[in-house]
């Protein structure tokens, strides 16, 4: 004959219910403890102190090049590959990635249309050469405003932030092959277009 008090049954409901307890008061921890987080992370901020260019300065074929090249699934994703890079230029992160970077991701993506992430993007990317932005990108390679780029020039430009990083010959057909394939670009127009060098 057992007492009340040593049922077992009794002491494992016990345990459950301590058990459960735990795991909720530490979901609740964590879950405060990363709005808090998430709440003290700062929005992507956007100055720089060099030549911006706004996006609808460029022929729409010309934005699209670096689309093509970056994330062709840039306007229909919600974690998209440019914006993770925005938010790690905006941080001064370098390549690293982490939390911080992915929080201020976020935020970028419900707080700037997707013409303003690209717009940061393509105005604090690294083009090579020594050109940061792409005003001085256009005018490193090319000589010209970046509102001048045409399309066989933003795609080469393009290439210089392919994840990648193939060849500039390669690379440059790949960029306009996926424009085609995406609706960017007609193939009468890409059979135009000859290697700018």
């Amino acid at each position: 004959m057992t007492l009340a008090g040593n049922n077992p049954s009794r002491r494992r409901g016990r345990w459950l219910a301590v058990g459960a307890s735990i795991v909720l008061l530490l979901w609740a921890v964590g879950t405060v403890a990363f709005t808090y987080y998430y709440d003290n992370v700062p929005l992507a901020d956007d100055s720089v102190g060099y030549p911006v260019v706004p996006v609808a300065e460029l022929p729409p074929p010309v934005a699209n090049a670096f689309i093509a090249a970056v994330d062709p699934d840039f306007y229909a994703s919600d974690d998209s590959l440019i914006t993770r890079r925005y938010a790690v230029l905006a941080s001064g992160a370098g390549e690293q990635s982490g939390w911080r970077t992915w929080v201020m991701a976020d935020k970028a993506e419900a707080g700037y249309t997707k013409t303003e992430i690209l717009e940061r993007y393509l105005n604090r990317a690294d083009y090579g050469r020594g050109a940061v932005g792409l005003d001085a990108a256009a005018r490193t390679y090319f000589d010209k405003p970046a509102a001048q780029l045409t399309v066989a020039e933003a795609a080469l430009l393009a290439v210089q932030l392919h994840p990648d990083r193939p060849a500039p010959e390669a690379g440059w057909a790949q960029v306009l092959n996926t424009m085609v394939e995406r609706g960017w670009l007609s193939p009468a127009e890409r059979n135009g277009l000859t290697f700018p060098g």
